[in-house]
């Protein structure tokens, strides 16, 4: 298993996992099960990834419900490729399959219940679908998908960040409410906030000297954390801005969680 994430109402949730049959392919595999009994109600949803990289592996397996919760959105990294297939629930139909690294629905703003992706471009301005140690990004472009239309708008591009291993991507991440994106600026030290709602920088956080790793926000999108080379970890509320730094060991993927009425964080 891979992950588990709730439904908007929460009397769902949907458990998304990977294997690895006897064959050149990995199936990835989600199930929509009752909150309160953990029984499957609907699913499986299943695709075959990695067909033509029989050689690679799944690094990233996520998933996210559409504010109405009548669609799943199925992200995954087959190294090196990376997509996200959306799944109408109640029919078990695939709409749609995305390119890109990274994708969320948006649940608030006019374009709620859109889905917003996100693009890698080299410094020659060619599209990269597959980050390899000869590639070069140097931008980040966003678009935003309606369910089941394979024409994307184009929202807004980030400009002037760069990327210097397999890894780097990291350093730009959605929040899952898809109301903003984060980017890390190694350059200036310096994490931007992006709104998807108008494609517009609202906050700049700055952050001690250090080598930018990864970024991640907590589920509820109300604090986002910055991982650095080493053990140093940086945390912001988005709501007051205010920073703390901390030392959590070796490390720099983490999954964090925030209650928002606490001050208490749990760090994987």
């Amino acid at each position: 298993m891979k992950c588990i994430v709730l439904s908007p109402d929460e009397k769902t949730f949907v458990s998304t996992s990977s294997s690895s049959p006897p064959s050149p392919s990995y199936i990835t595999t989600s199930l929509v099960c009752d909150s309160e009994t953990g029984h499957c109600i609907l699913g499986p949803f299943e695709s075959k990834e990695s067909e033509n990289y029989p050689d690679q592996w799944i690094g990233i397996l996520n998933a996210y419900f559409s504010p109405d919760g009548k669609h799943i959105l199925v992200r995954s990294q087959v190294a090196p490729s990376h997509h996200a297939v959306v799944w109408e629930i109640e029919r078990g139909e695939k709409v749609s399959q995305i390119e890109g690294f990274d994708f969320v629905f948006i649940h608030c703003g006019r374009n709620k219940g859109r889905i917003a992706s996100m693009d890698w471009i080299d410094e020659d301005g060619s599209l990269i679908r597959r980050i390899t140690s000869k590639d070069h990004p140097t931008r980040i472009l966003v678009k935003l998908w309606d369910i089941g239309n394979d024409v994307p708008d184009r929202l807004f591009e980030v400009t002037g960040v760069t990327v210097t291993n397999l890894l780097g991507v990291d350093i730009a991440r959605f929040s899952p409410n898809g109301q903003y994106l984060a980017v890390g600026r190694r350059s200036e030290n310096v994490v931007e906030l992006w709104n998807l709602e108008d494609g517009k920088n609202t906050h700049r956080f700055p952050y001690p000297s250090g080598y930018i790793r990864s970024l991640q926000f907590s589920p509820t999108s109300d604090c986002l954390m910055a991982a650095f080379e080493g053990s140093q970890k940086c945390l912001w509320r988005l709501d007051t801005q205010e920073m703390t730094s901390f030392d959590l060991g070796a490390g720099f993927s983490l999954a964090i969680t925030h209650l928002p009425n606490a001050n208490r964080l749990f760090v994987s």
